[in-house]
């Protein structure tokens, strides 16, 4: 049987571990976000009118004349 610091030490670093995998969730879940956002707003369409020449594919930027 364990005694009750042993215990104590057992679940505070459960506890610290399910914190850090939540954390670490989190932060690979919003950065997937932003590098989505960057290559589908911006970067997939450049690539595209790159490789096609079709200048439609472009974004249209509001307020840009």
């Amino acid at each position: 049987m364990m005694d009750q610091t042993t215990l104590a030490v057992f679940f505070g670093m459960m506890f610290l571990g399910v914190a850090l995998m939540a954390l670490l969730g989190t932060s690979v879940y919003y950065l997937f976000k932003g590098i989505k956002h960057i290559w589908l707003k911006r970067l997939g369409p450049a690539i595209y009118y790159l490789l096609t020449g079709d200048a439609q594919a472009l974004l249209r930027r509001k307020g840009a004349a």
